[in-house]
């Protein structure tokens, strides 16, 4: 299966990274507002590993040296 090399347009909103524990593809998931991103994280780091992307305006993130990486304890 061939892989597509067109770029992804993001939303405008906040942004994670969930990536399962032992390899695989990751999930980008997008929210409102960084309330309900923070409590989605919580929930899913539990048994993923999460990447904190941070906000994205106009398909670009605001602060990309914000990426965090969440880990299960």
């Amino acid at each position: 299966m061939a892989r597509s090399s067109r770029t992804i347009n993001l939303k405008d909103g906040f942004y994670i990274e969930i990536l399962p524990k032992f390899g695989g593809q990751s999930i980008m998931v997008r929210r409102e507002t960084d309330e309900e991103l923070k409590k989605l994280m919580v929930q899913y780091q539990k048994s993923k590993n999460v990447n904190y992307i941070g906000e994205v305006k106009d398909g670009k993130p605001l602060d990309p040296t914000k990426r965090k990486r969440f880990k299960r304890r």
